[in-house]
């Protein structure tokens, strides 16, 4: 990578990637007890427990904005978190 090139860390929206960060922090932990569900990450928080992404999505658009809530799904595998998804259009 040279220096022109950017980070794509560096691009995900700043609530989005604390809450990424405060998953990694706690994934061991919340994966012992919310293995294989989806969790509804606020303000480095755990908001709420889902068993499908499509029921956490709709249930957090009721609540909150795009760009502010992390829908994770947990498991104990780094894997879990090598993918995100988001709209930078919808960002704050």
């Amino acid at each position: 990578m040279n220096a022109s090139q950017t980070n794509p860390e560096n691009d995900i929206p700043g609530p989005l990637k604390k809450n990424l960060d405060w998953y990694i922090a706690n994934q061991q932990e919340l994966s012992k007890k919310y293995n294989g569900k989806i969790l509804l990450i606020v303000d480095q928080r755990l908001v709420d427990v889902f068993d499908s992404m499509e029921s956490a999505y709709t249930a957090a658009m009721k609540s909150y904005a795009p760009g502010t809530f992390t829908l994770q799904p947990c498991s104990p595998d780094p894997d879990s978190y090598l993918l995100m998804l988001y709209s930078p259009a919808c960002a704050a």
